[in-house]
């Protein structure tokens, strides 16, 4: 049986690059490189390489300069694949719409 797909936004592919930033169990402030993958207007789903997992419902703040977007979201999942983490965040602020729409269409 297929999974429904619950999602309230529909997701658009985007490979770009991203700074993040977020803290540790003990409070330290941790900063990494990190690669879209997809936005929609609610959320984004990155990959990050760290030592050690962005904890779920950790506040990661984020700019992603290729949007022109920088604010901050909740960690929501997080997956290990390889050396990888895939964190999806949602964010605290909705994206603008105009902002998703363009990321598909020609330059």
């Amino acid at each position: 049986m297929a999974k429904r797909d619950l999602r309230r936004h529909q997701r658009v592919e985007y490979l770009g690059p991203a700074r993040i930033s977020w803290e540790d169990a003990k409070g330290v402030v941790k900063y990494a490189q990190a690669r879209c993958l997809e936005i929609s207007k609610s959320g984004l789903r990155i990959a990050v390489e760290v030592f050690e997992p962005v904890a779920v419902h950790s506040r990661v703040s984020l700019r992603v300069d290729g949007i022109n977007f920088h604010g901050s979201g909740t960690t929501k999942h997080v997956l290990r694949r390889g050396a990888r983490f895939i964190l999806g965040l949602e964010l605290g602020h909705p994206l603008d719409g105009q902002v998703v729409a363009t990321i598909n269409s020609p330059r």
